[in-house]
């Protein structure tokens, strides 16, 4: 087996001393460009990796820090993910990216894991348990570690959060309907006991009750495509011939939508003549579904960034807002239309 080399094999062969090399690999904005590119060209050569960890011992930090997501595959978390990676990169940090799969016993996993390593924070989506039940043992390892928390609160933390005004969001979605003459505003509900569906749905309500409309319907979806899909699938037969049968569907997030807009198109339910649907989030691809779905959009991306910037003052100790909260913006396309009763 090849030896490895070391930072003393390539500051001898560079011609400078190791802690030039330790410049160069830390902060290379401060040492000059012939130098940089000369230990550059045989750290190539020798395909020399640094030792994070080893080069960090004296301030305590490994120059890494973890991301814990709830699911992977939502592309909502895949925009985040970028966010927060393209701003870690810039200031010197690596991600561990792990995925909890909405689960409470894999969420408390990873955790444990993310603090024997010793990452320097943690931006954390809670997974979609009851935030009131977060379990003491969990809490009391947050509490040992940096952390900003992004989208979901947890109960009883100050920790720093990141998310969007849920509540406006939601109230303009359904306003917005109002508007174009729908009474009838089923919710499809995602995750009951997150922050984040019980703002949505609160708005949902606000809305219904200022209209003095007592009509109103949910089915709990999980924030899941699938979910959604059967959902309707299931209960539609049921709700077309009765009083429930709404003439629009406002999702929590756009992933459920596109479930409802995939029922639909097999229950032979037209989109939007004779049902509307608003989602909530603006993912990537949701302008490229049957009809293009109107929405409610949030910064995904910007709001990985921001964790990363405020988590990274939780680490420098500096002064730091308890929460972070970005605006949503709502975006016409096809998917509703005017109710003309």
């Amino acid at each position: 087996m090849k030896k490895k080399s070391t930072i003393y094999d390539v500051a001898k062969i560079a011609g400078v001393s190791p802690s030039t090399i330790s410049r160069v690999m830390n902060t290379p904005e401060i040492v000059a460009e012939d130098t940089r590119q000369k230990v550059m060209n045989v750290v190539k050569e020798l395909a020399y990796i640094p030792n994070m960890m080893a080069a960090n011992m004296p301030r305590r930090r490994t120059n890494y820090i973890g991301l814990i997501i709830p699911d992977i595959t939502n592309i909502f978390f895949s925009n985040l993910v970028r966010g927060v990676q393209d701003v870690c990169e810039k200031h010197g940090y690596s991600v561990l990216v792990v995925n909890s799969d909405d689960n409470q016993e894999k969420e408390g996993r990873y955790l444990k894991l993310l603090y024997s390593r010793r990452v320097d924070g943690v931006i954390l989506t809670v997974a979609g348990y009851r935030e009131e039940e977060f379990p003491e043992e969990e809490l009391s390892l947050l509490k040992k570690m940096n952390i900003v928390l992004i989208d979901r609160e947890i109960n009883g933390m100050t920790t720093p959060i990141v998310k969007v005004n849920n509540f406006a969001g939601a109230y303009s979605a359904v306003t917005y309907l109002l508007t174009m003459g729908h009474r009838k505003i089923m919710y499809l509900a995602g995750i009951k006991g997150t922050k984040t569906n019980q703002e949505r749905e609160k708005g949902y309500l606000s809305v219904l009750k200022e209209a003095h409309i007592n009509w109103k319907k949910e089915l709990a979806a999980d924030f899941r495509l699938d979910t959604a899909y059967q959902k309707i699938m299931y209960h539609w037969p049921r709700l077309k011939n009765s009083d429930e049968l709404p003439t629009a569907i406002f999702a929590a997030n756009d992933l459920m939508a596109i479930g409802a807009l995939k029922a639909f198109a097999q229950l032979k339910v037209r989109v939007p003549k004779d049902i509307s649907i608003i989602g909530f989030d603006n993912i990537p691809f949701s302008d490229c579904t049957y009809p293009p779905l109107t929405t409610i959009a949030q910064p995904t991306y910007l709001m990985g960034q921001k964790a990363v910037e405020t988590l990274l003052k939780v680490i420098d100790k500096g002064k730091i807002k308890k929460s972070v909260e970005f605006e949503t913006e709502l975006i016409e396309r096809d998917s509703v239309i005017r109710w003309e009763v």
